[in-house]
């Protein structure tokens, strides 16, 4: 009915890509469910990628296997349901401010198209990283003065510091 090719070819949330290239190093990010169902965090580096995947955690490799994954969104455009075995991680260069809390990272790169907008976001986006030379600021041309000093908006609820 359907073409391997256009079936491998579909993408859909919830489920990784039919082919992912990583390497040695490549941040990548654990789906949702799988990572708290065997305990660990969903966020760090592949260590190693042969037809199996070895994930570096807490000091500990950690195997992973192929898993049956569904598509989530696939039966609103198409009259089947897409199922995939494939490694339940993805790559992860780009995550949100609340996704790296709690964590600690080489090299940040943060767009600010607009001030963030909830309390304490913008400390955990600026201290997650190690070191302050490896922060890339990205903001809106706007922000940037007549001096050229660039000023964003530091949210904060006066009344959670009160308690």
């Amino acid at each position: 009915m359907f073409e391997q090719e256009f079936l491998n070819s579909l993408n859909f949330s919830g489920i990784p890509p039919h082919r992912i290239v990583l390497k040695v190093g490549t941040p990548i990010i654990m789906m949702q469910g799988c990572a708290m169902e065997h305990g660990f965090e969903s966020f760090h580096y592949a260590s190693e990628v042969l037809k199996f995947l070895l994930w570096a955690f807490k000091g500990k490799t950690v195997f992973i296997p192929r898993i049956i994954l569904y598509g989530e969104d696939a039966d609103k455009e198409f009259p089947f349901k897409l199922r995939r075995n494939q490694f339940p991680v993805v790559p992860a260069f780009v995550m949100t401010i609340n996704k790296v809390q709690g964590r600690s990272i080489h090299h940040v790169g943060i767009y600010l198209e607009s001030p963030v907008f909830a309390h304490g976001q913008l400390y955990v986006a600026l201290s997650r990283v190690t070191s302050r030379k490896a922060i890339k600021i990205a903001v809106d041309p706007s922000a940037i003065d007549e001096n050229g000093n660039i000023h964003t908006k530091n949210i904060v609820y006066r009344e959670i510091l009160d308690l």
